[in-house]
């Protein structure tokens, strides 16, 4: 009989770590739709939060003087333009972090999505994603809680974008007393970009880090893959530049401290020498891990 884990990136009995600490902290708001968890993060930032999956992911709305940002739009179980519109009544445009599943599921109930320009993200949400690319998030033990009523998991797909814009780096969306400039940081995917607010000190992370296991072993057929040098020389890049930042993140917890990057660079620099401190799973695949995070690799 095999010692290894069956699987390390969706650990048995995940939801025993809920309710995350951090959140006993935060503002709650209501939310127009229970599958989502709404907390204010500043009182123009909210942290729209699925924390009934496994993937615990995090969207944001920031709200500016003249309009929104909503960065991501999550699985595309529950109704996140409900939940944003219920917040804010005005203009909101949505942009991505990067086009992975979890990040882009809502983006059908929305006028228009902006993205890195990437060919194979411009493509993702174009045809979004079938029920084969996404079947393996809703199987048995990826939800803690029932999903909403009328949600089909033997259909579940992500349905294509609507309009679809692309943007450079160093493009910046004006909120009007609010500018987030995008930083382009391959490696978890090959789109994955972060959003700086630079007068206020904050940064939207993405999946490049989050206080949970950080994917660096991603493979799919439409080459959104990930990276580990190119992750790695982004970690470089940003860790010492970004280490008085504010860090929102899209998983688990949304704030960290910008000194925490200090410590992602540390820990791939330690599985670039040659580490041999991981453990190996069915899939052999390899998770490294660290203080408050992790690492895979294939």
């Amino acid at each position: 009989m095999s010692n290894k884990p069956k699987n390390n990136v969706m650990p048995e009995n995940w939801y025993d770590a809920l309710p995350r600490a951090q959140y006993a902290s935060l503002l709650k708001v209501e939310s127009a739709d229970p599958w989502f968890s709404v907390y204010q993060i500043r009182n123009n930032i909210f942290a729209i939060y699925e924390d009934k999956h496994f993937q615990e992911v995090i969207s944001y709305l920031v709200i500016g003087s003249n309009k929104a940002l909503l960065i991501d739009t999550g699985l595309g179980i529950g109704d996140i333009h409900k939940v944003v519109t219920s917040l804010y009544d005005g203009e909101i445009t949505v942009a991505h972090t990067h086009t992975h599943f979890d990040h882009i599921g809502g983006d059908y109930s929305f006028k228009e999505s902006y993205v890195l320009n990437n060919e194979i993200a411009f493509k993702r949400l174009r045809r979004g994603l079938d029920y084969e690319e996404v079947k393996s998030n809703v199987e048995d033990g990826c939800n803690s809680e029932p999903y909403p009523d009328g949600f089909d998991k033997e259909n579940y797909c992500i349905k294509p974008a609507n309009k679809i814009f692309t943007f450079e780096e160093g493009f910046t969306f004006d909120l009007g007393n609010m500018k987030l400039e995008v930083l382009e940081t391959p490696g978890h995917s090959p789109d994955s970009v972060m959003f700086a607010d630079h007068e206020n000190k904050i940064l939207f992370t993405g999946d490049t880090f989050y206080p949970a296991t950080l994917y660096a072993h991603i493979n799919h057929n439409d080459g959104s893959n990930s990276d580990f040098q190119r992750y790695h020389n982004t970690i470089k890049k940003i860790a010492s530049a970004y280490c008085d930042y504010t860090l929102l993140t899209s998983h688990n917890e949304p704030l960290r401290c910008g000194i925490e990057l200090i410590k992602v660079l540390k820990a791939f620099d330690e599985i670039a020498s040659g580490s041999d401190k991981y453990i190996l799973d069915e899939n052999n695949l390899k998770k490294y891990q660290f203080e408050d995070f992790a690492i895979i690799t294939s």
